[in-house]
């Protein structure tokens, strides 16, 4: 059930909470954790009147293409070990993606515990960080960007500058990416103290990029990493083999799009891999594909399957800007809600969805009507 807010509920999801995680600190009156509470609805199940099993749902705003729609961010699932196992998580679950359908929530994310436990709801793995581990001697094979300068303050003198630079960075095709309001950019920088803040400035003195990082005993650790255009990236890493001197490694969590390496020319000690990061689910399909850019006059497209929303299958009709239900037609490609958010929200390309048996096409020229967008995401709930 959905619960209400009052002092009583607070109380139970924090002490829930707190056994879960193993925190060693009451977290009721922490500001870290109510900055959470205050942006989210609590669902749970009970048992004689206790509380057993909660997921928190935080209401987020993501881009999608030209648009900002309303985005579901699951996190704080956890049971008390004597309900483990008994359901209550799932039938949670189920509640929650009628209430944010309900609730005009177009798509929902995850950090998932288990891949597999989530995908029984319609979600999938829809993103990866690109890690970077870099020793500091292959810093040696980066030549220097001159021009310009970086400008390093704390978060009160950066903080405007930083906002505009991210929103700019966000880019008609970022599909799924945060568009963070304010009181989660305060958070974030509640969360992780001792974080350096540097903006790199172009010849005209205009604001082209910045670095979030942190400085971790022998490691010189990238939080993000945003920057409008090729001299920027190159001026932001010139920053980065600035301090060799005082650090031997340097890493970043990155998304999967990041071509950070390009500056490097010997890769050879480049140490990179790509890890499954959120998963993602399509919410309200026909709000979310109304905001694709399609490439053509009219498809037709059939979600084959979506048992956990039903309201998602069926034949549709997509022009830009517009998505109807209709009947009787027959589509132009068809597929389950997983592979349809894989294609919309995720890395897959229609070829390769083709590829495997994710997609059936009956028209062949389909193939590059749909937009590929990309996620940039930073985020973690």
């Amino acid at each position: 059930m959905k619960l209400p807010k009052n002092q009583a509920t607070l109380q139970a999801v924090t002490s829930l909470i707190e056994y879960a995680f193993n925190k060693q600190q009451p977290i009721i009156d922490d500001s870290l954790f109510l900055s959470r509470y205050q942006h989210a609805d609590c669902f749970g199940t009970f048992h004689h009147e206790q509380l057993s099993s909660l997921v928190m749902v935080n209401h987020f705003q993501a881009k999608v293409y030209e648009a900002i729609v309303p985005m579901a961010g699951i996190g704080y699932v956890a049971s008390y070990p004597e309900f483990r196992g008994s359901g209550g998580v799932s039938e949670i679950m189920q509640e929650i993606l009628t209430d944010l359908y309900d609730s005009g929530v177009v798509i929902s994310q995850l950090a998932p515990f288990s891949q597999r436990f989530y995908r029984q709801f319609g979600y999938e793995n829809t993103s990866q960080q690109k890690k970077y581990r870099i020793p500091a001697a292959a810093f040696a094979h980066v030549i220097s960007e001159k021009k310009g300068e970086i400008n390093r303050g704390t978060w009160d003198e950066t903080q405007q500058i930083i906002k505009t630079l991210y929103q700019e960075a966000l880019t008609s095709n970022q599909v799924g990416t945060m568009a963070r309001e304010d009181w989660w950019w305060e958070r974030l920088q509640e969360y992780y103290t001792h974080r350096f803040y540097a903006i790199c400035y172009d010849q005209n003195q205009q604001a082209q990029g910045y670095m979030i990082y942190r400085l971790q005993g022998d490691t010189f650790l990238v939080d993000e990493l945003v920057y409008l255009n090729g001299f920027a990236l190159r001026k932001l890493v010139t920053y980065m083999k600035a301090h060799v001197s005082s650090f031997s490694w340097f890493e970043y969590a990155a998304p999967m799009h990041e071509c950070m390496e390009v500056c490097f020319a010997e890769q050879d000690s480049l140490e990179i891999k790509l890890t499954p990061y959120m998963m993602s689910r399509i919410i309200n399909l026909p709000q979310l594909f109304s905001q694709l850019p399609i490439d053509a006059d009219e498809l037709i497209v059939e979600v084959t399957e979506d048992q956990q929303c039903p309201w998602n299958q069926g034949i549709w009709r997509l022009k830009t800007g517009e998505c109807q239900w209709v009947e009787g037609l027959e589509p132009d490609i068809r597929g389950n809600i997983h592979a349809w958010t894989e294609l919309i929200l995720g890395n897959l390309s229609l070829e390769e969805g083709c590829l495997l048996d994710k997609f059936e096409v009956n028209n062949q020229k389909i193939m590059a009507s749909f937009p590929k967008g990309k996620q940039s995401f930073y985020d973690y709930f």
